[in-house]
């Protein structure tokens, strides 16, 4: 069945000739570790190929198949790997934007200059610092009307490519673009449930992010194992309101917020040393100067950095009660003392 049927609004061409197949071409832009992950499981039953605009790395991770964030995990032969983005995205199916939020414009403006694009997914979780904008919001204003789909969860790119359950929600305006993504998403270990609401998926992968850090920050302060889970069960509970409250104001539904994308994504990534914000969050205690340094230099890759400027200026701009994202944003954009905001945000349990 083509998506044309479906009612998607797709451009016609020779790649939309063969959708009844199973096989769909899927190009990868910008694959980290989440993004290769996903290419690998998906290649199974599809043609992927993955592009970057270094060519030098294409290059590398064609010739040795390996991704420095992914080590012991080989990317398959049958997945092509180019710095030439012409010749990747010719007669695909999908287009799956994989950098993380800081890059996703750069990676649009890319792909700007071509036409007749097919749908697009985005997997980055967070906002855009300067404008405030989400991913969907940036494709908007860049490539103007395209299908867009957005995908969020609780899931680490290597124990999902080792084969654990993982439940990710997508989320798009188009019905239609739902259901094809859910067939081509639906394989194992993935578990995929869909939703309209894709203000509310993107802000919840933005927002728990931000949370973590602090949850994780106060945790670093915490020596008993008991009372370190006591303390980060109730900032989470604190987080979840929060996270609400921001998503009302910004048009998400509550049920988003309580599902896999919010709640799920936010439990996982507080209380797991897998996740690059919880790392972050934990080692902001000991030396906050060193990694305020690192992040802008980008030498380490923490989406909740730049999301916490944009969540605490648009709380501000909403006037909504944000305890959890003032202290971390004071932390982080205002020098404060790591002690001085982990002193208040038990005082919030």
């Amino acid at each position: 069945m083509a998506l044309r049927r479906l009612g998607v609004q797709v451009p016609s061409g020779p790649h939309f000739c063969n959708l009844s197949v199973n096989l769909m071409k899927i190009a990868v832009l910008e694959p980290g570790a989440w993004g290769t992950a996903l290419g690998i499981i998906l290649s199974r039953r599809n043609d992927i190929s993955f592009w970057y605009s270094d060519s030098k790395l294409a290059k590398k991770l064609s010739q040795f198949r390996k991704n420095e964030r992914l080590p012991n995990i080989k990317i398959p032969l049958r997945i092509f790997i180019s710095s030439d983005l012409k010749k990747t995205i010719k007669k695909t199916d999908l287009i799956i934007i994989a950098p993380p939020s800081f890059n996703f414009r750069q990676t649009l403006t890319k792909l700007k200059k071509f036409k007749n694009l097919p749908p697009l997914l985005g997997i980055a979780k967070g906002t855009e610092k300067k404008t405030k904008k989400l991913p969907s919001q940036i494709v908007k204003e860049i490539i103007g009307e395209v299908s867009y789909a957005h995908l969020s969860g609780p899931g680490f790119a290597r124990e999902t490519i080792e084969g654990k359950l993982t439940r990710e929600v997508i989320a798009s305006e188009n019905r239609a673009l739902l259901k094809r993504l859910k067939k081509i998403f639906d394989t194992k270990p993935l578990k995929v449930s869909l939703t309209t609401d894709l203000i509310g998926v993107q802000l919840a992968g933005a927002f728990k992010n931000a949370l973590a850090i602090g949850i994780s920050l106060v945790g670093a302060n915490i020596i008993n194992n008991a009372g370190k889970e006591k303390v980060a069960k109730k900032l989470i509970q604190a987080g979840l309101r929060e996270m609400i409250e921001f998503g009302r104001a910004s048009g998400g539904k509550r049920k988003t917020f309580l599902g896999p994308a919010g709640l799920g994504d936010l439990i996982l990534t507080s209380t797991n040393p897998l996740s690059r914000n919880f790392q972050f969050g934990q080692a902001l205690f000991s030396d906050a100067k060193k990694l305020r340094k690192e992040i802008i230099d980008r030498k380490i890759t923490v989406e909740g950095f730049d999301s916490i400027f944009a969540l605490y200026n648009l709380g501000k701009i909403h006037r909504l009660n944000l305890p959890i994202i003032n202290e971390i944003y004071k932390v982080i954009y205002k020098n404060k003392s790591p002690k001085k905001a982990v002193e208040n945000l038990i005082k919030l349990v």
